[in-house]
């Protein structure tokens, strides 16, 4: 169709010109086609889509089936590796629909739509976006599962394994404040989403009335961040053998605070975390401080986590069985950055300090004949090929 759009449009021009002088008509007839092309891409529109993807291949395993993050004892390839696409299809200056689908290893490879919204850009700056939105809790909400844009091999999971949701849908606004040396963002959010598999319970539910706020501000190596979130939890149903009552409907909080600082050589980062939910649901602390140096194009680190339930004292025994915990994760680690985008990472984190609970890990069940848990500790290692294209 394109050529004989253009074919057609050469044949007039010859036609049309034919008194002219043979180097007037060639520069008419190139400056014709030149324009017929122009109009044919156009009318395609592929200069308006934006195609990336990302993707991790990674081996990981563990020295129990204690569950940290999921990681067997046998080891795999699946448990954290993944591949995503994401596609941005720019309608106009002001308007554009993005889609990200991601494929996850332990979840069969089977595609799921982790992004769907469109965005619009008022003259005044302020983008307001609509539809499937990343759940802003954390410092590297927006790159979850990219894990080239993530300095360690495998995130610190007590913080960012914990929460139940990692997406909504609903809408948010944001604007960027530009100040003399600085900038200054904020973003303001609200909607639900489903809750299919509620982290370390294995309950199940919504999450209803979403509101938060994020405020970050940052300038050539200081990156300062915070977000307070609340929301409803409903409808909360647990299996028929859990010692936990179904629930109707609970408020909840939650709150974090970050900090990072990068110059090129040092890498410090950290975040702290605080979610407060009404009844029995655990409410918790977590955080986690990281620290890496960059030799030539390696960067070594260190990271040190911390999580655990601070309100036992209102539950029974029974409930304390099976929500309350506690653990520290020592983490040491490196990443490679063998060229831009790709890099190589390696990382082994301890975990212990659980303190006769079951450190919030799902398969450390309680051994009625030891009166303990089964595992008091766990050693995870991981190995990482992290790429964007």
């Amino acid at each position: 169709m394109k050529r004989n759009i253009i074919a057609a449009g050469i044949a007039t021009a010859l036609f049309s010109q034919a008194a002219l002088a043979d180097g007037d008509k060639i520069a008419q007839l190139e400056q014709q086609v030149a324009q017929l092309s122009e109009l044919v891409a156009s009318q395609s529109g592929t200069d308006k889509i934006r195609v990336n993807g990302f993707g991790s291949v990674s081996y990981a395993g563990a020295d129990n089936d204690a569950g940290f993050a999921s990681v067997e004892k046998s080891g795999d390839f699946k448990s954290d590796s993944l591949f995503g696409l994401q596609g941005t299809f720019q309608a106009s200056d002001n308007l554009e629909a993005t889609l990200q689908l991601v494929a996850r290893g332990d979840e069969n490879w089977d595609p799921d739509v982790t992004w769907a919204f469109l965005g619009y850009t008022f003259d005044n700056d302020v983008t307001v976006r609509g539809g499937l939105l990343r759940l802003p809790l954390f410092m590297l909400s927006e790159y979850l599962e990219v894990g080239y844009a993530q300095p360690w091999a495998r995130s610190p999971e007590e913080v960012y394994g914990r929460v139940p949701i990692t997406s909504f849908t609903g809408v948010d606004a944001s604007y960027e404040f530009e100040l003399e040396d600085s900038y200054l963002g904020v973003q303001l959010f609200t909607g639900s989403e489903e809750m299919t598999s509620q982290s370390e319970l294995g309950g199940s539910g919504s999450v209803e009335d979403i509101y938060g706020a994020v405020a970050t501000w940052s300038d050539d190596y200081w990156t300062v961040r915070g977000s307070y979130t609340i929301a409803n939890v409903e409808d909360v149903t647990f299996p028929v053998n859990s010692p936990l009552q179904d629930i109707d409907s609970e408020s909840g909080s939650y709150s974090s605070i970050g900090v990072r600082y990068e110059d090129g050589t040092w890498l410090l980062m950290g975040e702290a975390t605080r979610t407060v939910v009404d009844g029995y649901f655990a409410d918790t602390q977590a955080g986690y401080v990281t620290a890496g140096y960059v030799i030539s194009s390696v960067m070594p680190y260190v990271s040190l986590a911390r999580v655990e339930t601070i309100d036992d004292e209102d539950r029974n025994a029974l409930e304390n069985l099976a929500l309350s915990y506690q653990r520290t994760s020592y983490s040491v680690g490196a990443r490679w950055d063998i060229q831009p985008g790709l890099a190589l990472k390696g990382d082994v984190t301890y975990s212990t300090n659980f303190d006769d609970t079951n450190g919030g890990l799902s398969n450390n069940g309680y051994d009625l004949s030891k009166g303990q848990f089964s595992h008091e500790d766990s050693l995870i290692y991981t190995v990482k090929l992290d790429a964007t294209f």
